[in-house]
């Protein structure tokens, strides 16, 4: 759906709908590796909100993966080479 709209009225001319299908979202319950990589100080001490954040939205379908695939996701955020600044 295309929507044009009054340009005495807005800045921007045209809005774009989109509509996507998407799954009913499941009763969120913590992985229990992720629950295992909190309690380990040793992987997770200076996992700082913004990454905590990230580590606990991350969803699996079937494999459950180990308080290590949190700590080496946890590397992969902070790796530079992994993300550009700009």
């Amino acid at each position: 759906m295309e929507i044009v709209l009054n340009h005495r009225v807005v800045s921007e001319h045209v809005k774009k709908l989109e509509f996507v299908e998407k799954e009913p979202e499941q009763p969120f319950e913590e992985e229990p590796g992720l629950k295992e990589f909190f309690h380990d100080t040793g992987l997770s001490s200076d996992a700082n909100e913004e990454e905590i954040a990230f580590l606990r939205k991350l969803r699996f379908k079937t494999k459950r993966p180990t308080p290590l695939y949190y700590y080496r996701e946890l590397q992969n955020l902070r790796d530079p080479l992994h993300f550009r600044t700009h």
